[in-house]
């Protein structure tokens, strides 16, 4: 999947680089006397929405989305006026940021997405946005403890219980609206919100530890384990699939 996430992102910034070598190399108007200084300039421009017509983009991304809280994302892409096209990237283990934070609240955890985005200006600097994400969550020593239960493991008493590594996936769609400044060498841009639209979800278990073959019932427990980590799983879902707002990227434009 994230394979053909960077060959489409980088099909898509071959056009708008290529489209604005072209223009580039159209020659300049020649200076006309009879021609105003203000629209000679503005004709010059082509027009622009911004100071240029042409930027690749490089910026780190941070709002209000269960992804980017404690992960900002990099984001990278290219801008040929009228529209947005590329890739943003969140990974804990790359850039993070409340580490203590996410740790005392969710425990040990990897954040991962990848998301392919274009944005179309529908006026002077506001647009509409879309993306197609993978998100995926490997939550780490994850546990279930039965203390009122107790069993015999080599001759001493401990409670009955299982640890265990879960990974979430959930592949969404989002849209949405914001606003957008591309300076010389600078820009910023603002998504008021982003409403996600669920498309795929997967998940799995791998078993670290657990003591259920010295469990008086091990039918019982297993079937009280399985019900928790469903739970688990559906919890994480639900807050995977929430929409995004105030998510503010800012960076350099080349």
């Amino acid at each position: 999947m994230r394979v053909r996430l960077l060959l489409l992102f980088f099909l898509f910034l071959s056009v708008p680089m290529w489209v604005g070598a072209q223009e580039e190399s159209a020659s300049p108007l020649d200076k006309d006397p009879l021609l105003d200084p203000g629209t000679e300039e503005s004709l010059q421009l082509g027009g622009y929405r911004f100071e240029r017509n042409f930027a690749l983009l490089f910026g780190i991304q941070y709002g209000l989305s269960p992804l980017l809280l404690t992960s900002p994302g990099i984001v990278l892409g290219a801008y040929y006026d009228p529209i947005v096209v590329g890739l943003e990237l969140v990974d804990s283990d790359i850039l993070s940021a409340l580490d203590d934070l996410r740790k005392d609240g969710i425990g040990d955890v990897r954040i991962i997405n990848t998301a392919v985005y274009a944005k179309v200006f529908i006026a002077e600097g506001f647009y509409l946005a879309g993306t197609s994400e993978q998100r995926r969550l490997e939550l780490y020593n994850r546990g279930y403890i039965k203390y009122g239960q107790r069993v015999v493991v080599n001759g001493k008493y401990e409670p009955a219980q299982a640890y265990y590594d879960m990974i979430i996936e959930t592949s969404v769609y989002t849209v949405g609206v914001g606003f957008q400044k591309i300076s010389e060498n600078m820009f910023t841009s603002f998504d008021f919100l982003r409403w996600t639209i669920p498309s795929e979800q997967s998940y799995s278990v791998k078993s670290k530890y657990n003591n259920i073959k010295f469990n008086d019932d091990p039918d019982k427990f297993r079937a009280n384990l399985e019900e928790e980590q469903n739970g688990r799983r559906d919890r994480w879902h639900s807050s995977m699939r929430l929409p995004a707002a105030m998510v503010f990227t800012v960076g350099f434009a080349f």
